[in-house]
């Protein structure tokens, strides 16, 4: 009797997760969703491009391989020099690098000053556990060829921004703050390019009064002090991709407000943790976060006529065994190739590139993309797969009798081989979305 009792309850569980699996698949592979994701790859991702090549005729060998891409891919790079072995450290530099092209920089104020005037800028400041100093960062992506990403400015949460000595007086507030994005902007303005400026500002901390009109504040401030090229952005909590209010929604009426009275958002942030258990079952049971829904929010917040950064990404590892895996590698790809599609999106950000380096009390979720031990999960895989494969263009041909050649491809920059029995050139050649189309070899 137990036995059978048994053997039914594997039977319902498995039954569960297969309508919950064929509900999800149903959802994704309707051919209308997915059409629009393909053409949107295929329209907003790739370009028509020449190369020419006066300097040879006749039979020539051409050899492109596309070497990074146009398109920003990015993680928090929190963990740079933060692991408890060398060895360590330099895995997950070359596990970063291999995926992401973006790097998220802390400058968290309550660890970049954790005692009044004592900033933590420099590579030897003492260490914070997730928080390494913003130049031993910077280093990490020049070495890298990485683009950086400050992250952030302004933040109300006392937990962990707000620095323990900040006073209480509203008036002084303001003043500190003022000066912080002064100081950060003349040593960071021209090596880092993107920030997010004010960040989950719709969530109130009656602990920390800000000064009133704070956001449309501190982006005039950012905007008098760092470089016209500065892409300056607002960033804001997983609840967007829900709110079934559209323009009227909180979120989208901040902006506009900021907007109307001549803020510089140069980008608009768009969070997605799932750190809600039932958040999750109702993604996998296709109740939440369905392609439709997401697609919907991409085109109304794309009415702005700004970069969408899906900026903060946790997918988690629930259960934590093999079929949980699973589904957070198909929920990855997923999600990424929405995303990649849509015209208005500039940069897709995971968070926690390995299990067990999140903030505190967000572990349980194992969001990472590798395990403790560094190996990958399938969402790693499939967001390789997608990254350095599907997404990129290698070709090799041979024409004769003309010296040029078109082909399609990803936007990006390629290394370009072009041989002609013993004479050989090669070129590093970017074409952008926005760039020329038709260059020349030499």
């Amino acid at each position: 009797m137990k036995s059978l009792i048994l053997s039914i309850f594997i039977f319902a569980g498995c039954y569960k997760s297969f309508a919950q699996s064929t509900k999800l698949d149903s959802l994704w592979n309707d051919p209308v969703v997915e059409e629009r994701i393909n053409k949107g790859i295929e329209t907003n991702r790739k370009g028509d491009f020449t190369i020419s090549f006066p300097a040879f005729k006749g039979k020539t060998e051409i050899e492109i391989k596309q070497v990074r891409h146009e398109f920003l891919f990015g993680a928090n790079a929190f963990m740079v020099n933060g692991f408890d072995t060398e060895e360590k450290n330099r895995k997950y530099e070359k596990e970063f690098a291999s995926l992401f092209n973006l790097a998220c920089i802390p400058f968290y104020w309550k660890t970049l000053e954790p005692q009044q005037d004592h900033l933590r800028f420099a590579s030897n400041s003492d260490p914070i556990y997730r928080r390494p100093p913003p130049d031993a960062v910077l280093e990490f992506c020049q070495k890298y060829n990485i683009i950086p990403k400050g992250h952030t400015l302004v933040w109300n949460n006392p937990a962990h921004s707000v620095p323990d000595w900040l006073p209480k007086d509203t008036a002084e507030i303001e003043k500190l703050i003022t000066k912080r994005i002064n100081i950060i902007a003349s040593k960071y303005g021209n090596a880092i390019q993107t920030w997010d400026v004010v960040n989950e500002s719709l969530h109130y901390f009656p602990q920390v009064i800000m000064p009133e009109d704070y956001v449309f504040k501190y982006f005039d401030v950012a905007k008098k002090v760092y470089p016209s090229s500065a892409k300056l952005m607002i960033n804001e909590v997983t609840s967007v991709w829900q709110n079934n209010s559209r323009e009227y929604s909180p979120y989208y009426l901040l902006i506009q407000n900021l907007l109307q009275r001549g803020s510089t958002i140069g980008a608009i942030g768009l969070q997605f943790h799932f750190f809600n258990e039932q958040l999750n079952k109702d993604v996998l049971a296709g109740k939440d976060m369905t392609p439709k829904q997401l697609l919907a929010v991409l085109d109304l917040y794309g009415r702005f006529n700004k970069p969408l950064h899906v900026s903060e990404i946790t997918i988690p590892t629930l259960p934590d065994t093999e079929e949980g895996q699973k589904y957070q590698g198909k929920l990855t790809r997923n999600f990424y190739r929405l995303w990649f599609s849509h015209p208005s999106v500039e940069a897709i950000i995971w968070w926690n590139l390995v299990d067990g380096t999140a903030v505190k009390n967000e572990d349980k979720w194992n969001g990472g993309l590798l395990n403790n031990d560094f190996s990958p999960k399938p969402s790693y895989t499939a967001l390789n797969d997608l990254i350095n494969k599907e997404w990129k263009t290698n070709l090799k041909t041979v024409v004769s009798d003309n010296n040029k050649y078109s082909f399609r491809g990803f936007y990006g920059e390629y290394l370009i081989r072009i041989k002609q029995g013993k004479k050989i050139i090669e070129n590093k050649i970017k074409f952008s979305r926005e760039g020329e189309k038709t260059i020349s070899a030499h």
